[in-house]
């Protein structure tokens, strides 16, 4: 095993978040180096490796085209390249979520505000039913009822996900920043897409769920550069129009079994690349400053007041599920 402490290293030639992602991508290339932190404002960059790895990484900074004009050490830590602090397992982030361990406070966190924003918008989804607003509607019960639930299920999943990006503030490797433009797009643009495509018909399930997809495909994907905005744009125009076919094709069928099915798949891929972000980027750890409750619940609503707004009285086109 390779014997892994922290080191501070002090860069100079660094002016914005484009030096730092670059110098990330270069000195991650290297095996058994893993970068913490790097600033161009403080001009560090904090990285854990050999301690035979210094040589390799001022090469990659100075290939990168920056001066490394020294190396402190902070810390040691465990063997191996990648801490478990740093790099918990499948079985240690459930365990931490479930019992609380300090080092996961904010995933913790932004779990529970996940929960609060669903049975927020569910509960609202039962005022206006309770009120009589959707009831009048013809088989809403049988036939549109389920999908918006599916729908408070996908905006939530989205929302949550999407938080949980931003509560990062670290350079990410740009095949990380491609994986997360090109999976958020899809995961928007197919929930979206489908749920349209049933509701509204297959050219409005198309043009929204391709929307929707390609902006979240956009907004994930765009600290990767143009690579991660292209993939975002494509997983957002392929998977709009996929899920609203899908949906127009399974009319006759039972669809609802279909749908429930799909979303499960969905919301366990987003759950998957939250990890992703935890095995590449680390916990969040104990300091982040997680958005708050009510701005988790107050963005879930606005998007789940807009989706089924336009799932209920938004333009219709061709067949489309309950006639």
């Amino acid at each position: 095993m390779i014997m892994a402490n922290t080191y501070k290293a002090k860069i100079t030639g660094m002016t914005c978040g484009s030096c730092e992602r670059i110098i990330a991508k270069e000195v991650e290339k290297i095996e058994g180096v893993l970068v913490h932190s790097i600033s161009a404002a403080s001009g560090e960059m904090e990285y854990s490796a050999g301690g035979e790895h210094h040589a390799a990484v001022r090469k990659a900074v100075e290939e990168a085209g920056y001066k490394l004009e020294n190396i402190e050490e902070i810390s040691e830590s465990a063997t191996s390249g990648h801490s478990c602090s740093k790099s918990p397992g499948v079985h240690e982030v459930i365990d931490g979520l479930v019992h609380g361990h300090a080092d996961m406070r904010a995933e913790r966190e932004l779990l529970i505000r996940a929960g609060v924003s669903l049975l927020a918008v569910l509960a609202i989804l039962a005022f206006y039913v309770y009120i009589g607003v959707w009831q009048n509607i013809p088989s809403f019960g049988e036939k549109i009822l389920p999908l918006l639930v599916l729908a408070g299920i996908g905006v939530v999943a989205l929302v949550g996900t999407g938080y949980h990006f931003a509560s990062y503030h670290k350079p990410i490797s740009c095949s990380t920043g491609m994986m997360e433009g090109m999976t958020f797009g899809m995961m928007a643009g197919f929930m979206v897409g489908a749920l349209l495509g049933a509701t509204n018909g297959m050219f409005w399930g198309s043009v929204l769920g391709m929307i929707i997809g390609c902006a979240a495909g956009v907004w994930a994907g765009h600290s990767s550069g143009v690579m991660g905005i292209m993939e975002g744009i494509m997983a957002g125009v392929m998977s709009g129009t996929m899920g609203a076919m899908l949906s127009v094709m399974l009319l006759a069928e039972p669809l609802i079994p279909f749908l429930v099915l799909l979303f499960a798949f969905c919301v366990l891929i987003l759950i998957a690349l939250a990890y992703m972000q935890i095995k590449e980027l680390g916990l969040l750890g104990e300091k982040t400053q997680t958005p708050s409750t009510l701005s988790m619940v107050t963005l879930s609503i606005l998007f789940f007041g807009a989706l089924t707004w336009i799932m209920v009285y938004g333009p219709k086109s061709g067949p489309i599920w309950g006639g």
